[in-house]
C-alpha cells in the first residue's frame, strides 16, 4: 500500500455549480488524511490502498483561496488558507500545488484544525465536527484553532456513494475465500479478476460480486476456449458490436415451448452441419453457433459488461434498484423481457458461487 500520493494531482477549476464535495481519506499506514474534491483523485487514490471515510465539508467554487503543499521527503500534504505558511513552507522544500479548494467568504460552516507533534506524516487534521477536534486534543493533539470556511450549500453532484462502494471493494477483498479456490492459477486469475472489477462495477453502480461470480461461471475460471481465444468472460453475443467477433458454439435454454433453430446436441453443432428446426420445450437445452463479441483483453470485457448493463433494461440489476447481490443475480433473469440468460437456475448459480468464495464482502 502506497505510504502517501505520488505524482498524482488534479487542478481544480471553477465550474458552474456553487458547491463541491470535499472527499476525506485516509491511509491506515502513515496515518494521513487527505482531502480533494477531485471523484477522479479520490478514485485513484483509493485504488492505491487508501480508505475513503466520508464527504469532509461542502466547498464553495469561489471565495479565499486554500493552498495545498506537498513533503516530499515525509510523504505528506499540507491545507492552508495562509497565503505566508504557503511561503514560508514553500521555502522549507515543500512543493506548492496551487489552489485546491475555497475558504467560504460567508464564513458558514467552521473547518477545525489540530496538529500532532509526534508524527512524521499526518501531521494535520481538518474537520468541521468539534467533537471530533476535542477528542484530538484529549490525546495531545495542539488545538490550531479554525483552518478555513465551508458552505451549507450542497453540491449539484456528489459521488460519495461511488467512492464508498469502491472502498468497500477494496477492504472486502482480504474477505474473499481464496482458499477454496483448487488452484494457485484459478487464484491469481481471481485476485486479478477481482481488482479489475471493483472499480469498474462502482463506476456502473454494479455489484463486484455479481460480476466476478458471473465472470467465473461463463468462462470457467478464464479457461474457456471463448475467454481465452476472444477475451470474452461474461459470453456476450455481437449484438450492435462493430468490433471483432469470434464464431463460437454454445448452448441455449428454450424460454418456453415452441420451434428454435439449432442443433440437438453440442457434437452436432461443433461438427459444423446445418441447423435444424428444433420443437423444444421450456427449459430444454440447443446448441447453436453464433458470433461473440472478441476484446484485445480479459479487462476490456470486464469494462463491456459494465457498459452492456448500464443500458436501461438492466435498471434493476443495479445497485440504484436491486437492494442486495441476491435481488441483483435475480433481476438478470426473473423478468419479461430483456434477459441475461435464458436458463432459469442461472440466478442461483451466481449466488452459489458468490457465498462459496465469500464475494458479497466485495460489495
Amino acid at each position: 500500500m502506497s505510504a502517501f500520493v505520488v505524482s498524482l494531482f488534479f487542478v481544480n477549476t471553477v465550474s458552474a455549480n456553487t458547491s463541491q464535495a470535499m472527499y476525506r481519506l485516509y491511509n491506515p499506514n502513515s496515518g494521513e488524511h487527505f482531502y480533494t474534491s477531485s471523484f477522479v483523485e479520490a478514485k485513484s487514490i483509493i485504488t492505491a490502498g487508501w480508505q475513503y471515510e466520508h464527504v469532509g465539508w461542502n466547498a464553495p467554487s469561489t471565495g479565499d483561496p486554500v493552498y495545498r503543499l506537498y513533503n516530499p521527503n515525509a510523504g505528506d500534504h499540507h491545507f492552508t488558507l495562509n497565503s505566508n505558511e504557503k511561503v514560508m513552507l514553500v521555502n522549507q522544500g515543500w512543493r506548492d500545488e496551487g489552489i485546491s479548494w475555497y475558504s467560504d467568504a460567508k464564513k458558514s460552516v467552521k473547518l477545525y484544525r489540530a496538529y500532532n507533534p509526534n508524527a512524521k506524516s499526518g501531521s494535520h487534521n481538518y474537520t468541521t465536527f468539534y467533537g471530533e477536534q476535542t477528542s484530538l486534543i484529549k490525546v495531545g493533539w495542539r488545538d490550531e484553532g479554525l483552518a478555513w470556511y465551508g458552505t451549507n450549500i450542497k453540491p449539484l453532484d456528489n459521488k460519495d456513494s461511488i467512492l464508498k462502494e469502491l472502498s468497500d471493494g477494496a477492504v472486502g477483498l482480504n474477505k474473499v475465500r481464496f482458499d477454496k479456490v483448487g488452484s494457485e492459477k484459478r487464484r491469481n486469475w481471481l485476485y486479478q479478476t477481482i481488482k479489475w472489477s471493483i472499480p469498474l462495477a462502482a463506476d456502473g453502480r454494479l455489484y463486484p460480486s455479481v460480476m466476478t461470480a458471473q465472470a467465473i461461471l461463463e468462462s470457467g475460471w478464464g479457461e474457456s476456449g471463448l475467454s481465452v481465444k476472444a477475451n470474452n468472460l461474461f459470453g456476450i453475443k455481437k449484438g450492435n458490436w462493430s468490433g471483432e467477433v469470434y464464431q463460437a458454439v454454445t448452448a441455449e435454454a428454450a424460454h418456453k415451448n415452441g420451434k428454435y433453430t439449432g442443433y440437438r446436441t453440442q457434437a452436432e453443432a461443433n461438427a459444423g452441419g446445418k441447423a435444424q428446426v428444433l420443437d423444444l420445450k421450456k427449459g430444454q437445452y440447443y446448441w447453436i453457433i453464433t458470433p461473440f463479441r472478441k476484446y484485445s483483453s480479459q479487462q476490456g470485457s470486464l469494462a463491456n459488461y459494465v457498459s452492456v448493463l448500464s443500458q436501461s433494461g438492466y435498471a434493476d440489476v443495479r445497485r440504484t434498484q436491486a437492494k442486495d447481490y441476491k435481488a441483483s443475480a435475480k433481476a438478470l433473469v426473473d423478468r419479461v423481457g430483456w434477459k441475461y440468460a435464458t436458463d432459469p437456475k442461472y440466478a442461483q448459480s451466481i449466488i452459489n458461487v458468490i457465498e462459496m468464495y465469500n464475494l458479497q464482502a466485495l460489495d
